[in-house]
């Protein structure tokens, strides 16, 4: 349960929250020296700085904001891939998607970090999420494009049952692959999430 779980958690990329009754903070802002990702969403860039991601981002939506468990909601990346990029995808390097999330809950403890690293493409995780990936046609594709406009579409449902109340930490880091490992972009997000407080 806990791999499928975590990947449904913080693929947003999970940016869920619910009406908290337990604490009035039910959407993070952004801390003051954290860079905004542009859109309507509470996301910041993450460790590497914005200029040194390859991943020019448009905007980052998503719908319904804030999110409740046990409800679809829907996180549509638009951005723009450089031309240097394009011979990279092509040949043997293979895009990956590291997914991180930790927990500190209302008592004052905590959820260790949890991670786990995808192939950064169009993947069906069962039922409950989809990650697809469009090139700048609208074409659904399976890898993630080269070069010029890329969208990244998620659709998602968060079990509630399994899902602890406290404030959540979601990270999400994608790398090229090549020899350097490149950046393509990383966010974080920190929301108070609404469960039905079972442990997974």
């Amino acid at each position: 349960m806990k791999f499928p779980l975590l990947i449904l958690l913080t693929l947003y990329i999970a940016l869920i929250d619910a009406n908290s009754q337990q604490n009035p903070l039910s959407i993070a802002n952004p801390t003051n020296d954290a860079e905004k990702v542009h859109g309507h969403n509470n996301a910041t860039y993450n460790q590497v700085p914005k200029d040194s991601q390859l991943f020019s981002v448009e905007f980052l939506e998503i719908a319904p904001n804030p999110i409740k468990a046990d409800r679809v909601f829907f996180m549509f990346l638009r951005g723009q891939m450089p031309l240097s990029t394009s011979a990279q995808c092509s040949g043997l390097r293979r895009p990956t998607l590291k997914i991180s999330s930790s927990a500190i809950y209302p008592d004052g403890t905590s959820e260790p970090a949890q991670s786990v690293t995808i192939p950064f493409k169009t993947t069906t995780f069962g039922d409950d999420a989809h990650l697809s990936l469009r090139d700048e046609e609208g074409e659904l594709v399976k890898y993630l494009p080269g070069e010029g406009t890329v969208d990244v579409v998620l659709d998602c449902q968060i079990p509630g049952i399994f899902l602890k109340t406290g404030e959540w930490t979601f990270e999400v880091d994608a790398r090229m692959g090549d020899e350097g490992d490149s950046c393509l972009f990383a966010f974080r997000v920190v929301q108070w999430l609404e469960g039905e407080d079972g442990r997974w």
